[in-house]
């Protein structure tokens, strides 16, 4: 049986990240307005708030960040927060306010529950492009899913006045999916900051105040129609160059062919989140043929890893996934047990280079310490995924990745792996 589609996210608690909100507001005002009433430097105001606001953001980051595991089944989704939501429990699926697309919103009949990705004033940590482009997934999965469940499947309950009472929450979802949100209306998170800062600032130096409202929505704008722009990039790209190849004992693993696009915010400012990125697409677009495309490879449960090249013209990559499996830091006694499921799971991936007079078993073997033990994990850990990869211009055309596929098999085997488990998938 086919195990049902899952994805995994970062989500900021709303309540946490409320609070949050208002303890750095505490904190700008407690450097600001005292530094203002005392005369002081508006450099000097400046450099404490920085430090103090920073060093409230820092704190609560963790207080606030949480994960969402999603599973999806043909009549209903599990949730890790939220728990089992049943299809036919779904009154109505709308967006929620102010909220940054994707998002949507499910009223239940005795609740509401809501997922979205993380780009509004509740948030201290940003989703990635590649977060993004999963959860658009799952929502068209849903959508997918809902619709074969047929019109009967829902009772939706509304007010008498309501004029959506013959929408079904499929169809309300479907208009979702197939919608762009429009965020003026918000000036989000540290952007607010930002602009009350340049305010005190401005109102201090007497000079006009910036419209950072329009200066983000711009930036954002610019990152999406860039973006797509990289995507035909790559389409062409492939159609030239040969797409890539993926074997692996996780059905549901896919991969992707994308250039490395900076989406760092380190300072999490609204108003900078675009900028590392637009400046990546600029130089991408500006010298389309020269760019190195690199290897994504997207387990069956989102966890996305890219395949870092090296200078060998040929090349291949293996990658080592278990969800299940948390690696202690070394600062941590072994003895302590506490605060386990903040470990990070084990997700490594490395790189085998090859000569012409190289033999790919010997280097397949060679190519990180304990060879053998890593293999046998497949063997001891059902949870534990093994990806191997590689791409037509670095050497793995077809014939070529089906040798390192052989002599895969004959290392696996030689650690009593059942290969009939692994299967090869190509873009």
């Amino acid at each position: 049986m086919k195990n049902p589609p899952a994805w995994q996210f970062n989500i900021a608690d709303q309540k946490r990240g409320i609070w949050s909100f208002a303890a750095t507001m505490l904190a700008f005002f407690g450097t600001v307005v005292p530094g203002l009433l005392l005369d002081l430097n508006i450099g000097i105001i400046i450099t404490a708030m920085l430090a103090v606001v920073f060093t409230v953001l820092f704190l609560t980051l963790r207080w606030t960040w949480r994960k969402e595991a999603l599973t999806l089944f043909p009549d209903r989704i599990e949730s890790a927060l939220y728990g089992t939501i049943y299809f036919t429990d779904i009154r109505k699926i709308s967006r929620p306010w102010g909220a940054m697309s994707p998002a949507i919103r499910l009223r239940l009949k005795d609740r509401r529950v809501s997922w979205s990705m993380v780009r509004s004033n509740r948030a201290l940590i940003q989703n990635t492009p590649e977060e993004v482009m999963l959860f658009e997934d799952f929502l068209q999965q849903l959508e997918t899913a809902m619709n074969k469940q047929g019109p009967q499947h829902v009772r939706p309950q509304f007010k008498a006045d309501d004029t959506n009472t013959h929408v079904t929450p499929a169809e309300q979802l479907s208009q979702i999916n197939r919608s762009r949100n429009n965020n003026a209306g918000l000036i989000i998170g540290a952007t607010i900051v930002i602009v009350i800062l340049m305010g005190v600032g401005t109102c201090v130096t007497r000079s006009r105040n910036p419209d950072f409202k329009r200066m983000k929505a711009a930036s954002e704008e610019r990152f999406y129609r860039g973006k797509q722009k990289v995507e035909e990039l790559v389409a062409q790209r492939m159609e030239k160059e040969g797409g890539a190849f993926l074997y692996t004992n996780d059905h549901a693993a896919t991969i992707k062919l994308f250039p490395y696009i900076n989406t760092d915010n380190p300072l999490n400012i609204e108003l900078f989140q675009y900028t590392g990125a637009n400046k990546d697409i600029d130089a991408i677009l500006a010298n389309p043929d020269s760019v190195q495309l690199d290897i994504y490879v997207i387990s069956g449960d989102s966890a996305v890893r890219r395949m870092r090249p090296g200078t060998s013209a040929r090349q291949f990559f293996f990658r080592a996934y278990d969800p299940k499996q948390r690696i202690r830091p070394a600062n941590v006694l072994p003895n302590d047990t506490t605060r386990q499921e903040s470990y990070p799971v084990l997700d490594i991936s490395w790189r085998v280079p090859l000569q012409d007079t190289t033999n790919m078993l010997y280097a397949m073997d060679r190519s990180i310490p304990g060879m053998d033990l890593m293999l046998a994990q497949v063997r001891l850990r059902p949870t534990f995924y093994l990806y191997m990869t590689g791409k037509v211009n670095q050497g793995m055309n077809e014939p070529a990745f089906r040798e390192a596929v052989i002599t895969l098999n004959k290392l696996l085997h030689r650690n009593h792996v059942d290969t009939s488990t692994f299967v090869i998938r190509r873009i």
